[in-house]
């Protein structure tokens, strides 16, 4: 029985356009890390400032799981070898993920709420 050898089916601009999402995120961490230390270490501390600070570290997070993800396709490119195959075998590790891609998505998104309420009682 044949089995055409998958790894050299992977089109290179599925490769390229996996570069440049890890470039961006790779961008995002070092912006949310920026802005994590300037808000923990160098300002003095705020109820806004919080908010922000905690931000900072949600979306960072986020940027990081899709980081780890996101070298998958490379991996597998590069080794013929597959981090997801190996989550679809360890349903714990792909429960965990998806666990906390919800979590850090949806503290974003309160975040952003509770940042926005804040500034409307303000501005009142």
């Amino acid at each position: 029985e044949y089995h055409p050898d998958l790894c050299s089916r992977v089109p290179y601009t599925y490769i390229a356009f996996v570069g440049v999402c890890l470039a961006i995120s790779l961008c995002g961490l070092v912006g949310n890390g920026m802005i994590m230390w300037f808000l923990g270490f160098q300002m003095k501390q705020n109820p806004f400032t919080v908010y922000i600070r905690n931000l900072a570290v949600a979306d960072f997070s986020l940027l990081l799981l899709f980081f780890m993800l996101l070298l998958d396709p490379l991996i597998f490119a590069a080794f013929c070898t597959s981090l997801l195959y190996f989550l679809y075998q360890n349903w714990r590790l792909a429960f965990t993920f998806h666990f906390l891609y919800q979590l850090f998505d949806l503290s974003s998104l309160v975040l952003l709420t509770a940042l926005s309420v804040d500034h409307c009682v303000s501005v009142l």
